[in-house]
This record gives structure tokens, C-alpha cells and sequence, in this order.
């Protein structure tokens, strides 16, 4: 039997008029979804659409409703076969199933889809699944009128069919500024240099790009991994397009007959294109076609990457191997070519954009660190766990010094692992940088600092150094080193306990280390006094007494990962500028001290129900913005809307307070809110901030909060009409003369028809700034 909430929310669907159940819920044979099958009406369809009147969908729905995902799909019978935007490819799928594969999205792209009001989804069971199914209704009205893509929707590409080349991935590597080089080049196809990778299997990374004269236009700039773990380098062709290869309404073509035909603009025929590279490279060489399109980053906007996607061809025959034989000319293979592929299905690759600009988006560090030239000297514990902290922020070009083996010790306090025991640290830890990112340039340099004659260029040319090894000797050496430029210098070293991080930094022509010491001094004298009853240190082997640190590995991760980011904010250090940052948690072994924030909102205004759970709280500031647009409308009426979040046991919480819109209308005894830039406000309000509409707000000028006739009415139809998502809207009225004699009622109307007037909870603890 389904559970309770999930009929209750069946039986809701009534509500809605282009909605109807055709089938009574049914669990899958695995017992995670429960399926519903409905029937949905659109009111007036244009004649030319691919949408019908009515089709029938199939909606799966988690069995932990209210809670989980809930797909639509597109039943196999009487429904759209087409491929819209914002929906998954849209082919018939499992042949057990009678759905198929084209789930739509309607969770996003409220301000296509959203009403008045808010566009949350709501959690309550009785209301998320009718909201899902009116949304897709929103859909699909949409989807006939050819609206689903609005400017200023990210920019997406259709789904590609890659299940015939499924171990297949070919890596591009375009970029902002490779777009323009694009713009630059005359020919439009060629042949491309494909590096097939030991790892990730299957993947093949893209090289040089030679046009028809077999000059190079184009060539990827990569890391070193993708230079050290390339095991075969072959040859592809390329076709460069003027516009995307996609078939109306938004899907790829599936075929080499569709593909044709989606190629009938670009600037040399798909079969003449094979004719002709086939004579410049093996048959075994043009075995990966790569189509390329420009795309932008959102709808509407002009074109910024380019965009590589690869199929795998199969084998095509030389002329000679078709029967009655042909002559190997250019044009009998244009024609064998169209005979081999012309009713096959095209086998798309997987393929991804690797640019770095595009794989550091996450969480990446700033340009002034990402892109400059990092020496690091020390890679033990702290200094290890920094660098993958530092590559995997971004930086691309990293030197590491150091002269120690890695031994078995390291393990529990190292980024190294058990195969990497008795290797040079400095080379072992290289290796694994590069493998993080196919952009990082890492170099070695096995021996201490300084370096010999034969590394002092490549160290000296550097522009942040980064010590971390907590050597004195090795800080003497940075102030004698002879530096070719300015250099932005940081020592970095934990306490003797791991209780205490120190971070110096100074930007100069030599690391200025009498000044350092003094600046340190006092803090290494604690450090002496703290612990000069205590053991910091344990034997690590037997025998012979070999001291090691009992700072644990949890520790060291968290000063690494606080000297990432404080990099970030030392690079604009003026010339002789230098600071000491000292941070300080519990000894090792204790929980650390973390500060008990205070809660949020704590100067709030409360208004609550005589007669139910309901409270309403405003925070003081807020509540002193609206009185100052109050007293900015003087003798006239104004308001605008109220946006924040529910909390259980009915708490609602105002955050947000608008002006009023740019058409709304007022006067000595009337205000009007207007709609202008509303629904798109509430968008980004819980996008961002994952707030939703609450209710309004107005001010009667020089007369008493109360609400009018009118002010009830509006209520009322906000409370009743379900687009709003809203059923217990809130209505906010500021009264009296402005700056000083106002006062505040504040109402909640129901869905039901009635009303409460709200009054103040501890009015003596309003704040004095609020009056």
C-alpha cells in the first residue's frame, strides 16, 4: 500500500484542472519509486507545435516522499518523442518500462516557469507533488510555444547519444582566448592530434590542430601530466561550424543521414570533408571525428568557447576493397564514404572541456596566486599537504625543493603514500600534483636549499617563495640568495604542539629574516615556557632515539588548507611591507576551541497569534529601512513585499522588505504594488539566498495601522490563489507621521477566508533605533 502522505498528495492533484490520473499509484519491482501515471491538457496549442493537445506521462516518485527526487516522463504512448531544452535525451529507453527516457526539469528555471508569488518548492507533502505537476504543465505550454530558453539562462547542450563508444572520452581544452584565435582562422577543417592517456582509460586529450596545409592553428597549452602519460598519439580530422549541428526542437542528430542534413550551411560537405582527409592520413588515423560549434555562456549572449564534440567512425574501406573496385581519387572516396556511413547511427564521445578556467571554477584561489610562479621549499608534512592545497586552488606552475627521502614514518602525517617509501620526497609529491590536474607544471629539485649552480635560475626566477620547514638555517639562506626581482616571501611553521600557526610574510628584494626573528622572538619564548614540562616529541624507532612530532595529521590540515587562503590576502603587500599572523586553537589532543557564535537575528521584533502558533518577527533594521521609505513618501501611500522563510510550529521570519516596483501607484489614500521586475527579485532571492515570498507591506500616511476593505480583499487573493505558494500571507502596516510617531500592525490571512491580527510579544525589548 502507498503511504498516507503520498494518496493525500494523489488526491490533491483534483485541484488541478489540466491534470488527470489515469493510473492508481504502483511500486517498481526494486520498491525505491512509486509510479503515477497522469494525463496532462494544454489550453490552447499553437498548430504548428510538436506538442499535443494531451499526452500522457508517467511520474516517479521516491519512496521517501516526501522527500527524494520525482521525475516525469514521457509515456511511450501519446506523448511528445521530441527533445526539448531543459529535458534529458528523450528516446524510448528500457524496454520494460512504458515510459521513456526524457525527464523534464521543472525544480529549475522559475522564472520561465513561476507564477506570481514565489517559485520555491514546497515541502509539505500535501503540497510538492501538485507543484511538480503544475510546473510541468508550465512546461509544457512552454515547450509548444518554443519558449524553454529565455536570455539569461546558462547555456546548454543537448544530450548526446553515447552509449555506442562507451569507454571513449575525448578532452578539448578551449578557452576564452583560444575563441578569438578561432575567429582568426581561415580554413574550416583539418586534421587533429589525439594523445591517448595511460589514465583516465579510454580518454584522449587533444594536441596540435593543422589546417589544410598541415600548418599548426591551433595548439592546447597542458600540464605535464598530459605530456608524461600519453601512450599512443594518433590523428583525427576536425570541421569547424558557423552555428550548433542540432535538429529542432533541441536534440543531436542520431544519425549520419540527420547529421548531414544539419550540415547543410557548414562550409564544406561532411562527406567532401572525409574524402579529403582520408588522403592525408592512414585509415587507422581517422578514426575520431571531432565537430566543433561556438557556444556562449548563457542564452543570448554572444558566442565565448568553443565547444568539440567527437564520434568515432567506424572502418571505412579503401576504394580499392568495394566491390568492382574504384580508383583512390578524392572523389570515389567523398562517394564510398557516403555508402559506408549514410544509414548507420552515429557513435558520439563523451567529450568534456578540461580548460583550466572551466575545472577551477570549485573553490578556486585568486588569479595573483593561480597564475605566478610558486617556489616551495619543504614538502614534510605541512609543506606537502599546502602544495596539493595550492594545485588544487589553481596554481599551475610550482617548484619544490627538498632533499629528503620519504620514509615509512611519514605516512601518518603525509600526502605520500606506502609506494611512494624510500623515493625522493620533493620528486614522489611532483608526480602526485601532476596527477590532480591536467594544467599543473610541477618541477623537482632533490637537495636542500639553496640549490646548486644547476637549479639557482629556475628557483631565482620565482615570485612567491613559501617556506616550510621551520629551519632557520634555510631562512638565512633566503636572505643571501641573490633573487632577480621583488618576491612576496612566507615562512609558515606550526607550534611545537600544533597549537599555534605562524604565517610571516614580506614582499622585498631579499626575505628580510632580522626581522622576522624579532617578530618571532616573543612568540618562540611562549612557546619555551609552555612546554618546558612536557614531552613534544616520542621516539620513533628502537634504538637509537629518533624524535618525532606527536602532532597528528587533522591538525596539519587545517593550518595547510588557513595558509591557502591567507596567501590569497598577502598578495597585494607593498614593497618593504611584512606582517606576522599568529593563530592559536587547543593543544594537540583536545578538542580545538571554537567560539560559540551568536544566533542570528537577535534583534528581531515579535508579533504574535492570541490564538495559534503563529509568530511573525522582523529584524529591527529592516523594520527601520521600511520606516525610512515611509518617511520618504511623506503624504502619500507606498508598500512593497516581504520575503523570508518559515520555520516550523509556524514562525515565519522577515528578511527581506522591497521598495515598491517602478509601476506602482500611489496617492493620499490608495497604493497599488506593481509587478515590474518582481517575479525575476523573487528569483534571485531564493537562488541565492533561499528565501521566498512572505506577504506585503504599506504605509497609511497620518492615519492608524489598520488594515482597509481593500487591504483585506488583496489579502485575501494572495491567500487563495495558489501560484503564490503563500497560504498564509502577511500583510505589515506602518502608520502615523514619519520620523517619529509610527507605529506597526502586522495581520496573517489564511487560505481559508479569515484573518488574525498579530500583537507585539515583549514590546519593552524593541531596540531604540527601531522607533
Amino acid at each position: 500500500m502507498p503511504p498516507r502522505e503520498l494518496t493525500q498528495a494523489v488526491d490533491t492533484l483534483a485541484q488541478l484542472d489540466a491534470v488527470t490520473v489515469r493510473e492508481d499509484l504502483r511500486q517498481k519491482e526494486d520498491g525505491r519509486k512509486w509510479i503515477l501515471k497522469v494525463q496532462l491538457r494544454l489550453t490552447d496549442p499553437p498548430a504548428d507545435t510538436q506538442v499535443p493537445r494531451e499526452t500522457d506521462w508517467y511520474v516517479l516518485i521516491e519512496d521517501t516522499y516526501p522527500w527524494g527526487s520525482i521525475e516525469i516522463h514521457p509515456s511511450k504512448e501519446n506523448s511528445i518523442t521530441a527533445t526539448f531544452p531543459h529535458q534529458r535525451r528523450n528516446h524510448p529507453g528500457s524496454e520494460e518500462e512504458p515510459w521513456r527516457n526524457g525527464n523534464i526539469c521543472v525544480s529549475q528555471y522559475g522564472h520561465i516557469l513561476g507564477r506570481s508569488g514565489a517559485i520555491t518548492e514546497p515541502r509539505d507533502p500535501d503540497e510538492r507533488l501538485r507543484w511538480h505537476l503544475e510546473r510541468a504543465v508550465a512546461w509544457l505550454e512552454t515547450a509548444a510555444n518554443g519558449n524553454l530558453q529565455q536570455p539569461g539562462d546558462p547555456y546548454e547542450v543537448p544530450e548526446f547519444d553515447t552509449r555506442a563508444a562507451p569507454n571513449r572520452t575525448l578532452a578539448f581544452n578551449e578557452t576564452y582566448d583560444s575563441f578569438e584565435d578561432w575567429q582568426s582562422v581561415s580554413g574550416s577543417w583539418g586534421t587533429v592530434e589525439l594523445r591517448q592517456l595511460a589514465e583516465p582509460t579510454g580518454t584522449l586529450a587533444t594536441g596540435e590542430f593543422r589546417d589544410l596545409d598541415d600548418h599548426v592553428i591551433h595548439q592546447p597549452e597542458w600540464g605535464d601530466y598530459i605530456k608524461d602519460n600519453t601512450e599512443d598519439v594518433f590523428h583525427g580530422a576536425w570541421i569547424l561550424l558557423d552555428s550548433t549541428p542540432f535538429e529542432p526542437p533541441w536534440e543531436a542528430p542520431e544519425t549520419w543521414r540527420e547529421l548531414e542534413n544539419v550540415l547543410e550551411d557548414a562550409p564544406i560537405e561532411l562527406y567532401e570533408l572525409l574524402g579529403k582527409v582520408s588522403s592525408t592520413v592512414t585509415e587507422e588515423d581517422i578514426q575520431i571525428l571531432l565537430i566543433g560549434f561556438p557556444i556562449p555562456e548563457e542564452i543570448g549572449d554572444p558566442d565565448a568557447l568553443i565547444r568539440w564534440q567527437a564520434v568515432k567512425l567506424p572502418s571505412l574501406k579503401q576504394p580499392a576493397e568495394h566491390a568492382g573496385g574504384f580508383r583512390n581519387t578524392e572523389r570515389n572516396r567523398e562517394i564510398l564514404a557516403r555508402v559506408d556511413l549514410v544509414n548507420k547511427e552515429i557513435q558520439w564521445l563523451d567529450s568534456e572541456n578540461w580548460a583550466h578556467e572551466q575545472l577551477a571554477r570549485r573553490g578556486s584561489l585568486s588569479k595573483p596566486l593561480s597564475e605566478t610562479k610558486v617556489l616551495l621549499i619543504g614538502t614534510g608534512a605541512l609543506g606537502s599537504t599546502l602544495a596539493e592545497c595550492l594545485v588544487r586552488g589553481g596554481v599551475q606552475e610550482l617548484t619544490l625543493v627538498d632533499g629528503e627521502t620519504f620514509e615509512i614514518g611519514n605516512l601518518a602525517r603525509h600526502t605520500l603514500t606506502l609506494p611512494d617509501v624510500g623515493e625522493e620526497k620533493a620528486t614522489a609529491l611532483a608526480e602526485r600534483l601532476q596527477s590532480l590536474t591536467p594544467h599543473a607544471s610541477v618541477e623537482a629539485i632533490t637537495e636542500d636549499f639553496p640549490p646548486t649552480d644547476e637549479s639557482r635560475d629556475a628557483v631565482a626566477s620565482s615570485e612567491i617563495v613559501i617556506d616550510c620547514t621551520g629551519s632557520n638555517a634555510v631562512l638565512g639562506a633566503l636572505r643571501r640568495f641573490p633573487w632577480k626581482q621583488p618576491t612576496l616571501f612566507t615562512s609558515a611553521s606550526m607550534g611545537r604542539r600544533g597549537n599555534r600557526l605562524f604565517v610571516y610574510s614580506a614582499y622585498d628584494t631579499a626575505f628580510p629574516h632580522n626581522r622576522f626573528r624579532e617578530a618571532l622572538e616573543p612568540w618562540l619564548l611562549q612557546e619555551r615556557l609552555e612546554w618546558s614540562h612536557g614531552e613534544d616529541a616520542v621516539p620513533e624507532r628502537v634504538g637509537c632515539w629518533h624524535p618525532a612530532s606527536v602532532i597528528r595529521m587533522d591538525r596539519v590540515t587545517t593550518w595547510a588548507g588557513t595558509i591557502s587562503r591567507y596567501l590569497d590576502q598577502t598578495t597585494d603587500l607593498g614593497h618593504g611591507q611584512s606582517k606576522l599572523t599568529v593563530l592559536e586553537t587547543q593543544a594537540e589532543g583536545e578538542v580545538p576551541l571554537v567560539s560559540e557564535a551568536e544566533p542570528p537575528f537577535q534583534d528581531s521584533i515579535e508579533w504574535a497569534s492570541a490564538d495559534s502558533s503563529i509568530t511573525v518577527r522582523i529584524p529591527a533594521g529592516r523594520l527601520a529601512a521600511v520606516k525610512d521609505l515611509c518617511a520618504e513618501a511623506k503624504e502619500v501611500e507606498t508598500g512593497g513585499i516581504l520575503a523570508g522563510t518559515y520555520f516550523s510550529g509556524g514562525e515565519a521570519l522577515v528578511v527581506r522588505a522591497t521598495d515598491p516596483p517602478s509601476d506602482s501607484t500611489h496617492g493620499p489614500t490608495t497604493f497599488h504594488r506593481g509587478t515590474e521586475q518582481v517575479d525575476e527579485w523573487l528569483q534571485a532571492a531564493n537562488e541565492r539566498l533561499g528565501i521566498q515570498y512572505l506577504g506585503e507591506w504599506h504605509y497609511h500616511p497620518a492615519a492608524p495601522p489598520e488594515a482597509s476593505d481593500d487591504d483585506y480583499d488583496e489579502m485575501v487573493s494572495i491567500a487563495t490563489n495558489e501560484s503564490y505558494h503563500c497560504p498564509d500571507p502577511i500583510l505589515v502596516i506602518i502608520g502615523g507621521s514619519p520620523p517619529d510617531d509610527l507605529s506597526v500592525n502586522v495581520y496573517v490571512f489564511h487560505r481559508e477566508g479569515d484573518f488574525e491580527e498579530l500583537h507585539r510579544a515583549n514590546p519593552e525589548d524593541e531596540p531604540e533605533d527601531s522607533q
